[in-house]
């Protein structure tokens, strides 16, 4: 079977096609929160993923060669048949797979769902941006910190107790918001012993919305603060790419397309929660429920769409550019996180 994937991967790669290695499949649009950067609880139609189409989705992905699933929002976590969802992730043999959580809502659901969690060895990928009332301006939501702390916590108690190998992973997005924090939040989340991924806020999707509460104006605060984070022991996020920060937001682009210059394992996908397939841009190019993902790549859909990639300017974003390219995995600063990553 392993021979297989490989001879499938290795002939993508000659063909310069994507492999979809791990994908995103959104749960539902539905959020506890409004955060001020997301436009998709502006979305939301009440609906969740149906769990015979997501078993349709996911068998389609094994069939091509997917190897691990990352489940997104909106808030996947308050899908009503979750544990069922997570069956299904180890039926089809995507062990190891994520859950891409907020973990804000009541103490009895975040109990669940990291005791699911773990029984079903799912990584937990939460947001942490900021403490006290900041952290419910940029989330749009009422005691926002202590609630995802409990969380996190209660998550690292767990792991400690057990001893699971994984390690939880918090994201955090700097912001004029929130600039002034960043020493204290590294803190808290290496205290725990997360890995943590950081980055800029930028506007660069149609899954982002643009705040200027949240555009950071001086520069110089924001390199000297980038400065801190290169030094911070759990750092996921490619040191390389605070190099051309500045210069991006200075207009200054420098063009890295993993959809061109790596597409077999930089190639980034988003399955909605009606089965279109989505790339960084937005806009389908495709659905799962009724394609196959060789038939997706094979349609004028996907030849129109990398037209748009050679002609867009690029962006420098770690969410789209840079996340499940190699080139993350060949930036990690030593031999040791990389093990220990994976």
């Amino acid at each position: 079977m392993k021979l297989r994937k490989s001879y499938k991967y290795l002939s993508r790669f000659v063909r310069r096609q994507p492999s979809m290695v791990i994908c995103s499949i959104k749960l539902t649009s539905n959020c506890t929160q409004n955060c001020l950067q997301c436009s998709i609880p502006s979305h939301a139609d009440g609906q969740f993923l149906k769990l015979h189409d997501f078993e349709t989705i996911i068998r389609k992905l094994k069939e091509y060669g997917t190897n691990k699933i990352t489940l997104t929002g909106g808030e996947p976590a308050i899908h009503p048949q979750l544990e069922e969802i997570y069956r299904l992730l180890d039926q089809y043999g995507f062990h190891g797979s994520n859950l891409l959580t907020n973990l804000y809502y009541p103490p009895v659901l975040q109990d669940k769902v990291i005791d699911l969690s773990f029984e079903h060895n799912v990584q937990i990928n939460t947001s942490y941006d900021a403490v006290d009332e900041t952290a419910d301006l940029i989330r749009g939501a009422k005691d926002v910190a202590p609630t995802v702390e409990r969380g996190m916590h209660r998550i690292t108690a767990i792991k400690r107790r057990i001893g699971r190998m994984w390690k939880p992973t918090a994201t955090v997005v700097i912001s004029e918001l929130n600039i002034r924090q960043i020493p204290l939040i590294i803190q808290r989340i290496q205290e725990l012993g997360w890995w943590m991924n950081i980055d800029v806020y930028r506007w660069t999707s149609e899954f982002h919305q643009e705040d200027e509460r949240l555009k950071i104006r001086d520069l110089e605060l924001l390199d000297s603060m980038l400065h801190k984070v290169r030094k911070a022991p759990n750092l996921l996020t490619p040191v390389w790419i605070y190099d051309g920060v500045i210069d991006y937001l200075k207009g200054k682009r420098v063009k890295i397309c993993p959809y061109l210059q790596s597409p077999t394992f930089g190639s980034k996908f988003f399955i909605s929660d009606k089965g279109d397939l989505q790339v960084c841009m937005g806009g389908s190019v495709g659905n799962l429920l009724h394609q196959t993902p060789a038939e997706i790549f094979a349609s004028v859909a996907w030849k129109e769409k990398r037209g748009e990639f050679r002609a867009c300017q690029g962006c420098w974003n770690t969410c789209y550019t840079l996340d499940s390219s190699v080139f993350q995995y060949l930036h990690i600063p030593t031999l040791k996180q990389l093990i220990r990553h994976i």
